[in-house]
């Protein structure tokens, strides 16, 4: 049998198959692109929903910082109604779709007898789910708290490694959620302390001298995004105030009164701190006459100055009012609205001093070197200088000055002066600075 070979003899179907073979390679290249692409838009989409969901929480809790700002309007400021109250705790909510479910914490925190607030613009401890946020069009709530002993054993806190000056008398540690120990403040732990720390206290300081640290967790969502961002604030002091009237040497011999009794009945002062000397007597010299108060403490000389310079820069960055050259005539702020006026007095010509010539001021007059008051003064609140502070004048000229004076160098009092210590009119000068972040970290959401 003779074998004959296969032969294609005709080709144009192989075109065909191949096409078809390209066709599909293209297809899968397709299906893998849109895939791929589909993936990274997916990807790219939880990246944009994470950040905004991130900065809602950021939004959520700045506006809790500068609502616990003591200077804001009666129904926008979020205060603790029954201060001091270690288990105080509030929330500030942008839906009121908002359910208790919405925080974790919720449960436990109510089984143990925390407030959970939601304070309106005519109540502080409402508790009626409702939206309560100054924003809009932003997605977040936020809760505010005291910070306790237990919070900060949560964070580390032992008597070997201390985050803070513990001083209520209780050491030894251990508390809890149902019993979280004393409220943790940050200021100056007595009218004699000139040191800002976080302490403990077996009793609520003035509010002139310290106030609670507050932890702020904001919850941030878009989108399927959740971001919670936590942080702590500390309420600012504008300086130590340890008398009506400091000074590194005191003088003078005009008709003056200094009274450290506290026109806001918190608790008194002496009338006169100094480092050097004073020389301001109350028994009436020739040329002028000194009243000091409270009788029997007068006056209290300090171991070491007091750091102003450091003060005054500080103060400096948050001033709500600059001043390049001496005023006449000048009024700042009102009794609603307390403000911080600075000045560098040390590039001013001719005599490098801040001159002010009547003046009616509420809040925080922070000056770098020399101050120099002439004609009439009234002023709510502190007056701060690195330099000297002088009181000149008299006839009816009249310098009054309800809160207190510090002056890093020489305090001269001429003419009719009148100084009486506040205790809250110094609280609120403190009130006119925003809470400073002292604390920050990003948690993930749940």
């Amino acid at each position: 049998m003779k074998i004959i070979p296969l032969v294609l003899k005709d080709e144009k179907g192989i075109a065909l198959v191949v096409a078809l073979l390209f066709l599909t390679l293209l297809s899968l290249l397709g299906i893998a692109g849109i895939i791929t692409s589909s993936t990274d838009t997916k990807i790219a989409g939880n990246n944009l929903s994470g950040a905004k969901a991130f900065y809602n929480a950021e939004a959520g809790a700045q506006e809790a910082r500068i609502r616990l700002q003591g200077s804001q309007p009666s129904d926008k400021i979020i205060k603790d109604p029954n201060y001091p109250d270690s288990k105080w705790s509030v929330y500030i909510l942008t839906s009121a779709s908002w359910t208790t479910s919405n925080d974790p914490d919720y449960s436990s925190y109510s089984t143990n007898s925390y407030r959970n607030y939601i304070p309106t613009s005519t109540s502080q401890t409402n508790t009626t789910i409702q939206v309560n946020s100054l924003q809009s069009g932003i997605s977040y709530w936020v809760k505010i708290k005291h910070k306790t002993e237990y919070d900060a054993e949560l964070e580390g806190h032992t008597s070997a490694k201390p985050h803070y000056n513990d001083q209520d008398g209780n050491t030894a540690g251990g508390h809890t959620l149902a019993s979280p120990g004393s409220i943790i403040y940050y200021g100056y732990r007595s009218s004699s302390s000139t040191t800002l720390e976080e302490f403990t206290s077996s009793s609520a300081p003035s509010t002139a001298l310290a106030e609670p640290v507050e932890i702020i967790r904001a919850y941030g969502s878009s989108g399927s995004g959740v971001k919670v961002v936590e942080i702590q604030v500390r309420r600012p002091r504008g300086a130590p105030v340890v008398g009506a009237l400091y000074g590194d040497a005191i003088g003078g011999g005009g008709t003056v009164t200094v009274d450290g009794r506290d026109n806001c009945g918190v608790g008194d002062l002496p009338a006169l701190a100094y480092v050097t000397e004073q020389s301001l007597w109350w028994l009436p010299p020739p040329g002028g006459s000194a009243t000091c108060l409270p009788v029997g403490n007068e006056t209290t000389q300090l171991a070491a100055p007091i750091n102003l310079a450091e003060r005054v820069e500080t103060l400096k960055a948050k001033a709500t009012d600059t001043l390049t050259g001496d005023r006449t005539n000048y009024t700042v702020g009102s009794a609603t609205d307390y403000r911080i006026v600075y000045c560098d007095a040390t590039g001013l010509t001719p005599d490098h001093q801040l001159d002010l010539q009547n003046l009616t001021g509420y809040g925080t007059l922070v000056v770098k070197g020399d101050l120099y008051f002439s004609g009439n003064l009234n002023w709510h609140g502190l007056i701060i200088a690195s330099g000297d502070v002088d009181f000149y004048g008299g006839g009816s000229d009249a310098k009054n000055i309800t809160g207190a004076v510090l002056a890093n160098s020489t305090a001269t009092l001429q003419g009719n002066v009148n100084i009486t210590y506040d205790s809250c009119e110094v609280k609120k000068a403190n009130d006119s600075l925003s809470p400073v972040i002292s604390r920050w970290k990003e948690d993930t959401g749940s």
